[in-house]
């Protein structure tokens, strides 16, 4: 066993009984997990398939089982790492999944059901709840619900209903009305259950119930109760008595509840005297609980509204044979819970099937969840690990209290016992020292104890009864292997924590601070990599939202720094996804004006305003309701539109008029492609800044678009609904990713998308935010029912229900909780300096009237805190200098209100010039290139490089790409096609092939449509020649293997770590043959004689693992060739042409297709090995298929040793950065 710390040995030791491990920030809960999984094994308490393990994600799942086979290979437990690959290792929701597909019968769910996943969910509920409100609008009570609160927000309010309802274990049928519709919200009573109805209230529709009285003479007596504390205030008799009569009688309208307001306001709070606030928050209950009576028919008709949408909404999946991830662990929990003897069966097998069931970040379970957990573990068999401080996801209904709750049953039963881990061995002991004090006092009102962790990161973690070495507060300064000192990760004395406070101006708006604040903290951090101590991958900057995270992207494009977003929530609002989601939805229904509007106006035809102005008039001329597309028709009439303008109108007309004819033929992703190749939109992104970003984002929504189709065929309008619902929804779909997240690249991400990682340096700006804005007028709460905002008729105001107005004081009080684990998980991914910054005043960001959120204050907590610490390792500096303003502009200068005012006056405009301008000059002086230790290159990059070191220089680093350059692959062609240059002309025939065998069963049929597609605008004989190969492509063996495999994936993109940077690539087809082998196949458009085809390797049917073979005509199986390795011999002299190591020597040259398949020996060994390490498909071989001479050429990939091919690969890039040194000097 490793060596661990005395409690984590005790965690992983302990199998006797329940253990809960209490594991802080960084204490290696990971490490406890995989270490008690392999110990069970090695002692024989259990084998793989008798231990259930559930984690959070299944990235995290993915993880804990490779570091398990990894630790069972090393110590020979081979057996058990076979066992390993049907372990129960996984999410709950994967685990539920296996439940009842093991139980389908029991469980009454079809055997071969499908998982919807969120996007998939929410897209079918859309559609849902469309149908719903079209028909039932007409009913006299839903038509009144839909005019009061509008048709978007009752729909979100059913969304948030049910979805919470799950959380509790409810449904919202028929029977479950009659619960919530009654106002379970007294006090002193206490909640009812929401699961099971009150046996004092009536039907549904019945009179006001004897609860509902008794809740109702509680608010009343606690008025009363109030009002005789205030009878002693001189000349309030009067009111206090006006006041008792109007409550003693019935309100039966709401003019008697605005009387009752207005006499109310005659009382004024104030901090001394308590028993006036008491009063008025008693009367404002009771005004409240009128407003329940009130309501009644507002809450009959949205839970029957509601409860019509759950049923119709599993109507719809069970039509479908799909369960969302709600109904999985429903339906898990009803087969394990239930009374009946399959019910008891299928616990009993799961209670004799899992000796040990471990969980992983058990404080993000809901309370369903952990039902299931207990239904499924024994009474001595469940291992929970969590943390209640980094419980961040109440969002998704889980709830910090479960895991302290499962700590107290454990201790008072006796049937477990708790540990805690709090060896930190991630963050400095100084910087741990800061934290501990900050969160002490943030949570010392808090009934739990905040454990405090300990510093143990530049310590051994020892076994139990050793002596531990003292922990230093600093780290020592590193020393290189030669003996040299180097620089520390942070230099001893120097502060861990500093706070920038950036000083508002009078007169500056949010968004302008928030401008200068990311100035400062890219300033920061370009000053930190300077000095040396850091890299640009060693910082982090975390996000409470990522609502306004593009000010900080813009400031640190403006000083050259290199970063990347982390799952954000920008994809959709990309300017090039946007501009492609008007033209689909112009395509679905032409008269739409925005659409058109945004289309004309966009790069795809980029007209002028004054265009756009004219072709308005002209469409608004013959009538105000007239769209745009009829002046678009009628272009010849509008005589003021001229010249180039005129043109771009004529052309895309025409294109979009063949396109709205052919549209219904094709798929949605063939709208697209065929968008992008008649206005090359994608060629004009590259040219912009960062324009592999915004090129790579175009492939991800063809990317999407594939997805969809793939799991069902999908229409036009439905695809642009997908799409703007995942907008509106604001799913975090990242922008397409061009760096590795592993790269030397500042991350911005979220703090929710940061939990479970760690960085040098973290940057914590924004301090001031609000938490995120609620708007919902209906909640769900397990203790008050159902609470809602209710139309005053006399004010024209929404009145809070007693049951909104106790619920939402409770969402506040939890989310306030929240937000201060949220701080704590964001603080404690430092492991030497963080950063925080926030502005000298607030926000005074205003929501919409209703709104309310977590009244979460970091900066206010942290600034009082450290006022008090700074000189202990703190720093605070308050930043006055006043910042140059770049990038977005929240309105023009001329709108601010010192520069309108000069104006208006005709004074001069006073400019403070800023300190730094002296950046303009030295900007302007000549830049001296640097080469870095790293290559960040695409797969081509490799083989132009062994094949002509000059062409690859000034390709790559140079920058002077040739004109051919323009697919990747293609990077040596010739160029005998009139008006299209070779590497066009691939690029055409890879389209044309992408096409084909994504659908290859209907190729033939579609090969026409796709050729007028993709080159129907190219010359005649251009035309035909790719007509004639693609036809030729048809009927050669490959594409008949293609068309039989059993699984196949066109154009995957990856990114491949090595030592020295990443390789960015992308694979033409992966797909698997009957025999189960995975082959890489890569189309290539050379041109070969038939004279050197006849020359070259002999053509045989079948390759053995060690030779390379020539395949005429043959089916593509990716393979590549053990021989290549070095210690492996040649078989054959063709054999040894084909399987040339990276650094040896050169192939015979025979001027055949083995020669020629040399040239992209790299790439398809790249291609292997990133096929291998990050899909882990068993390859079989990668194979080039020419497409002139209809031939194939085959890698065999048998018996790669890929260890070795990385070290070649590795050794290569040491090659360049050597001959990048050497041009350097």
């Amino acid at each position: 066993m490793s060596i661990l710390t005395t409690n984590q040995k005790k965690a992983v030791e302990t199998v006797d009984r329940n253990v809960c491990v209490s594991a802080g920030a960084g204490t290696g809960k990971t490490r406890v997990l995989v270490e008690r999984f392999i110990y069970l094994i090695e002692h024989s308490l259990a084998r793989c398939g008798e231990i259930l393990a559930i984690t959070f994600t299944e990235k995290a799942a993915q993880e804990m089982k490779a570091r398990i086979a990894r630790e069972l290979g090393a110590r020979g437990l081979e057996e058990a790492r076979r066992e390993l690959e049907n372990a129960y290792i996984g999410t709950i929701h994967s685990f539920c999944a296996r439940i009842l597909r093991e139980h389908p019968v029991e469980a009454g769910v079809d055997p071969d059901f499908r998982v919807l996943e969120e996007d998939r969910a929410n897209l079918l509920q859309a559609a849902v709840q469309d149908d719903l409100i079209e028909s039932r609008f007409q009913e006299p009570a839903i038509f009144d619900l839909l005019r009061l609160y509008s048709e978007q927000t009752i729909k979100k309010a059913i969304q948030s209903v049910t979805e919470k309802a799950h959380t509790l274990s409810l449904t919202l049928r028929e029977e479950a009305l009659s619960v919530l519709s009654s106002p379970l919200m007294g006090e002193d009573k206490g909640g009812g259950d929401l699961n099971t109805p009150h046996p004092d209230l009536p039907p549904q529709g019945g009179k006001e119930s004897s609860l509902g009285r008794c809740l109702t003479e509680n608010v009343k007596v606690k008025v009363l109760s109030a009002l005789e504390a205030l009878r002693h205030l001189k000349g309030r008799e009067f009111d206090g008595a006006e006041i008792e009569a109007a409550i003693e009688k019935p309100v039966g309208h709401w003019d008697e509840v605005e009387i009752l307001r207005q006499i109310g306001k005659r009382f004024r709070r104030q901090k001394t005297k308590p028993e006036t606030a008491a009063f008025k928050d008693a009367l404002e209950e009771f005004i409240a609980d009128q407003a329940e009576s009130f309501g009644r028919s507002t809450r009959e008709a949205f839970l029957d509204l509601a409860g019509d949408f759950e049923t119709r909404y599993r109507q719809r999946k069970r039509e479908c044979s799909s369960l969302d991830f709600n109904d999985l662990e429903r339906e898990a929990v009803r087969l394990l819970a239930g009374s009946k003897p399959r019910s008891a069966a299928c616990r009993n097998l799961y209670h004799t099937r899992f000796k040990f069931v471990m969980i992983d970040e058990f404080q993000d379970t809901s309370p369903l969840q952990d039902q299931l957990i207990t239904l499924v573990a024994r009474p001595d068999n469940l291992f929970v690990v969590g943390d209640w401080k980094q419980s961040i996801y109440g969002f998704r209904g889980a709830e910090a209290s479960l895991f302290l709750e499962k700590e107290k049953t454990f201790l008072a039963e006796g049937t477990g016992e708790r540990i805690p881990l709090v060896e930190n061995f991630r963050s400095r002991a100084r910087l741990l020292n800061q934290l501990n004090s900050f969160f002490q006092h943030l949570w010392a009102s808090e009934d739990r104890t905040f454990e405090s962790l300990v510093g143990a990161r530049f310590i051994a973690p020892v076994s139990p009864g050793a002596i531990p070495p003292e922990i230093s507060a600093d780290p020592p300064r590193c020393v290189a292997e030669n003996g040299a000192p180097t620089f520390a990760s942070h230099p001893p004395g120097d502060g861990c924590v500093e706070l920038l406070t950036i000083e508002r101006e009078e007169d500056e708006t949010v968004e302008e601070v928030r401008m200068k604040e990311a100035r400062t903290l890219a300033e920061r951090i370009r000053d930190l990599v300077n000095s040396g101590a850091y890299e640009y991958g060693d910082i982090a900057m975390l996000f409470r939202v990522a609502t306004d995270i593009y000010f900080y992207e813009d400031e640190l494009k403006n000083l050259g720094i290199p970063f990347y977003v982390v799952s954000g929530r920008g994809f959709y609002k990309q300017p090039e996804v946007r501009d492609l989601i008007a033209f689909l939805e112009l395509l679905e229904n032409p008269h739409l004006d925005i659409p058109l509007a945004s289309v004309l106006r966009s790069p795809l035809v980029q007209i002028s305003d004054d265009t756009l102005l004219w072709l308005a008039k002209a469409a608004k001329r013959a009538a105000p309701s007239m769209p745009f597309y009829d002046a678009l028709l009628k272009l010849d009439e509008i005589a003021e539109i001229r010249g180039e303008d005129r043109a771009k109108l004529k052309n895309f007309r025409a294109f979009f008029f063949e396109l709205l004819e052919q549209k219904e033929k094709w798929t949605v992703s063939e709208c697209l492609e065929l968008i992008l190749e008649r206005t090359k939109y994608d060629r004009y992104v590259l040219g912009l800044p960062q324009g592999k970003r915004h090129f790579a984002n175009l492939r991800k929504l063809l990317e999407i678009a594939r997805e969809v189709e793939g799991r069902e065929p999908i229409h036009l309008g439905d695809f642009i609904r997908y799409v703007k619902g995942l907008e509106l929804q604001e799913v975090r779909e990242s922008e397409a990713q061009v760096e590795a997240l592993e790269g030397n690249v500042v991350k911005l991400m979220t703090i929710h998308k940061a939990k479970g990682l760690e960085f040098k340096v973290v940057l914590i700006p924004d301090l001031n935010r609000k938490g995120e804005k609620r708007r919902a007028p209906f909640l769900l709460d397990s203790e008050y029912g159902l609470g809602f905002k209710v139309f005053n008729e006399t004010n024209r105001k929404f009145e809070e229900t007693l049951a909104y107005k106790k619920a939402k004081e409770k969402m506040v009080r939890d989310a306030l909780e929240e937000s201060k684990r949220l701080l704590y998980v964001g603080m404690t991914r430092a492991k030497d300096l963080l950063i925080l910054s926030g502005s000298s005043e607030e926000s005074g960001e205003e929501g919409e009237e209703g709104d309310f959120d977590d009244q979460a204050n970091w900066y206010a907590w942290i600034r009082g805190w450290l006022d008090s610490r700074e000189g202990d390792g703190c720093e605070h500096k308050i930043v006055k200098e006043h910042m140059e303003r770049k990038g977005r502009l929240p309105s023009p200068l001329a709108q601010h209100k010192r520069i309108r005012t000069a104006l208006e006056r005709h004074e001069p405009i006073r400019v403070r010039v800023p300190e730094s301008a002296h950046r303009i000059i030295e900007s302007l002086k000549p830049i001296t290139p640097v080469y870095f230790e790293r290559l960040d290159l695409p797969v081509t990059a490799y083989s132009v490089f062994q094949s002509d070191p000059e062409l690859y220089r000034k390709t790559y680093e140079l920058g002077v790409l040739p004109h051919e350059a323009v697919k990747d692959e293609e990077w040596r062609v010739d160029e005998d096609e009139a008006h299209i240059s070779g590497a066009d002309f691939g690029t055409l025939i890879h389209g044309v092939f992408e096409s084909l065998v994504s659908r290859p069963d209907k190729a033939r049929t579609r090969l026409d449509e796709i050729l007028k597609r993709v080159a129907g605008g190219l010359e005649n004989r251009v035309f035909e020649e790719v007509k004639d190969l693609s036809n030729q492509f048809l009927s050669s063996p490959v594409f008949g293997e293609i068309k039989s495999a059993t699984a196949r994936y066109a154009e995957i993109p990856f990114v491949l770590r090595l030592h020295s940077g990443i390789v960015q690539g992308t694979l033409d087809l992966l797909y698997q043959d009957r025999s189960g082998g995975w082959i890489i196949l890569d189309y290539k458009t050379d041109r070969i004689s038939e004279r050197h085809c006849e020359a070259g390797s002999p053509r045989m049917g079948r390759s053995s693992p060690a030779d390379v073979i020539l395949r005429p005509e043959g089916p593509k199986d990716p393979v590549l060739d053990s021989s290549a390795m070095p210690g492996a011999l040649p078989q054959n002299d063709d054999a040894f042409a084909a399987a040339s190591t990276l650094s040896g020597a050169h192939p015979r040259n025979d001027g055949g297709i083995a020669e020629q398949a040399q040239r992209y020996r790299s790439q398809l060994m790249l291609y292997a090995l990133a096929s291998h390490e990050l899909l882990h498909l068993p390859l079989k071989c990668a194979r080039l298929y020419f497409a002139r001479p209809n031939e194939t050429f085959d890698f065999d990939l048998g018996k790669m040793d890929y260890g070795m091919l990385r070290c070649e690969f590795e050794d290569l890039q040491k090659q360049i950065i050597a001959q990048r040194k050497a041009w350097l000097r």
